[in-house]
C-alpha cells in the first residue's frame, strides 16, 4: 500500500485507499482551536465522522467518495477497520505511555514489519485482519497507551490534519 508521492488532496488519498480495498469516509477537520463541526468545545476535533452513520457509511465506491470530498475538500480521511477493510490497527498514544508499552511489545515479540503512520502524538501500526471477531479496545490489556482498532472501529489516515497542527504521514 505504498502511496504515490504525487497524491496531494484528501480525495486523492481516499481514492488510493479504496483501490487497495480499504473502506473510507470523510471526517471533520480541526480549525484553529475548534473543529469544522462547529461545536464548541469539540473533544474530538478532526477525528469524528462527517457522515450520518460514521464508519458504517464507509465505502469503496469511487463516485460516492468523490461526492463526499468534493463537498468537503479539506475533510480528514477515515478508514474503517476490521473485517470490512481487512485490517486491524494498534493506536499508540505516546502521551498516555504508549511509547513505553510499544517498546515492551517489541522486546517481547520482536520488531513489527508492518505499515506505520505517524500521528499527531504517536503511531498507528497496521496489520492484516486475522479473521474471526476482533473487537476494538481501549488500553490493550497490560499495555497502557495502546488501543486496538478492529471490528466496529476506524482510524484517521494520512494526509489528515491532527489538532496539534501536524499531518498524519506514512512512516
Amino acid at each position: 500500500m505504498q502511496p504515490d508521492l504525487a497524491l496531494v488532496s484528501p480525495l486523492d488519498w481516499a481514492l488510493h485507499y479504496i483501490q487497495h480495498g480499504l473502506y473510507v469516509f470523510p471526517l471533520h477537520t480541526p480549525r484553529g482551536t475548534g473543529c469544522s463541526c462547529g461545536k464548541a468545545p469539540c473533544k474530538d476535533a478532526g477525528k469524528h465522522p462527517r457522515t450520518e452513520h460514521g464508519f458504517h457509511d464507509a465505502t469503496i465506491d469511487p463516485g460516492l467518495v468523490r461526492e463526499w470530498f468534493h463537498c468537503c475538500s479539506d475533510a480528514n480521511v477515515g478508514i474503517a477497520t476490521g473485517q470490512k477493510s481487512g485490517i486491524i490497527v494498534l493506536d499508540v498514544d505516546f502521551r498516555s505511555g504508549g511509547d513505553v508499552s510499544i517498546a515492551e511489545l517489541i522486546d517481547r515479540f520482536g520488531w513489527f514489519d508492518t505499515p506505520v503512520v505517524k500521528t499527531g502524538d504517536g503511531r498507528h501500526l497496521y496489520f492484516n485482519h486475522p479473521g474471526g471477531q476482533v473487537p476494538c479496545t481501549r488500553s490493550l490489556s497490560g499495555y497502557p497507551g495502546i488501543d486496538l482498532r478492529g471490528d466496529g472501529g476506524y482510524v484517521v489516515a494520512p494526509p489528515s490534519l491532527h489538532p496539534s497542527g501536524r499531518r498524519y504521514v506514512w512512516d
